[in-house]
């Protein structure tokens, strides 16, 4: 079984993210990188890149994004299409629900994939530039300006919408991944040149939304 880690870093990955993924460390997984692509071209190019040569899973791990011990055993024990551990934005986690309690979408903070997902699924398997109307759940392409200057998210619910729409399921591992956010980079000759990074609020709420049931 091999199982290729995703990391699309986009120049800037955390220690802590190195620290966790060296437990996944054996011959059967190999760490995936992208340090000069943006949203979400390296998730395209990296998943691209494992699948041909011949990873069985596929570990999404985001540059802030840090897996709880035993993050990859747990995650393939469930035996899911796509297995994720949610971590929390703002307060909310990233795992969203319809009223029937399935699992619409979650992050691609700690997300592992099967390849058969991908392999049904139409190139590019990660777009940034469509969003999803809840009202009448259909797909909009944005504005190519709002593209440019400030839409990079929404990758991971168009991925999600459509292994959905294939049938595949999404399952929820207990336990939370640290998210971590950059406060300040540090300065020449001021604090030691330390960064300040801080950890995102823990998940307090999950979103749960009408419709999107099969």
């Amino acid at each position: 079984m091999k199982i290729g880690v995703i990391l699309p870093t986009r120049g800037l990955v955390f220690t802590k993210v190195e620290e966790a993924i060296e437990e996944f460390r054996t011959p059967e997984v190999k760490v995936y990188r992208s340090n000069d692509l943006p949203i979400p071209d390296g998730h395209n190019k990296l998943a691209k890149q494992a699948l041909s040569e011949g990873s069985d899973y596929l570990l999404f791990i985001e540059e802030d994004t840090v897996p709880p011990t035993g993050a990859l055993e747990k995650l393939l024990k469930v035996d899911s299409d796509i297995a994720c551990i949610d971590y929390g934005v703002s307060g909310w986690g990233c795992v969203t629900k319809n009223v029937k309690g399935e699992i619409l979408w979650c992050g691609l903070g700690c997300t592992l994939v099967k390849r058969q997902v991908l392999e049904k699924m139409t190139f590019p398997y990660f777009r940034a530039d469509m969003s999803l109307r809840l009202n009448d759940w259909t797909w909009q392409k944005l504005p190519e300006e709002y593209i440019k200057t400030k839409q990079y998210g929404s990758l991971d619910i168009w991925f999600c919408y459509n292994a959905r729409k294939l049938g595949f399921t999404i399952t929820q591992v207990e336990g939370e991944a640290e998210h971590l956010e950059l406060v300040e980079l540090g300065k020449r000759e001021t604090n030691n040149g330390l960064h300040t990074i801080q950890a995102r609020p823990r998940i307090t709420k999950n979103q749960i939304v009408e419709g999107g049931e099969e």
